[in-house]
């Protein structure tokens, strides 16, 4: 799913902590979500994963950490956490949980 965060300023470091939480290594190729700047406008929409697509996983909301890693890394966390509640909502989930597979890494 895409959302548009006006306020993001495209630094994808959501992409390194969300990779860090599914794998223990730093590897955006596998992480939940994407930072894509945007083509007809500035600015940046996240892209998250309801499913496993290729080597990306599905969010699963850092299941089991108080609060999902990509948000407690976010400059804009605020905004980042609110797009977290919208995919939740919208998929059923609480805050994007559970859907994903774990890769080794953190517990």
């Amino acid at each position: 799913m895409k959302f548009t965060m006006p306020s993001c300023g495209g630094c994808r470091t959501c992409e390194l902590a969300c990779s860090f939480h599914h794998t223990g290594e730093f590897m955006p190729a596998v992480s939940s979500l994407t930072i894509v700047e945007k083509t007809e406008s500035p600015g940046y929409d996240v892209l998250l994963r309801e499913t496993e697509e290729g080597k990306n996983l599905a969010c699963n909301g850092c299941e089991g950490r108080e609060v999902p890693l990509c948000v407690l890394y976010c400059r804009e966390r605020d905004d980042l956490s609110q797009i977290l509640q919208e995919f939740g909502a919208q998929t059923g989930r609480k805050e994007g949980a559970p859907a994903s597979r774990k890769r080794g890494g953190m517990p």
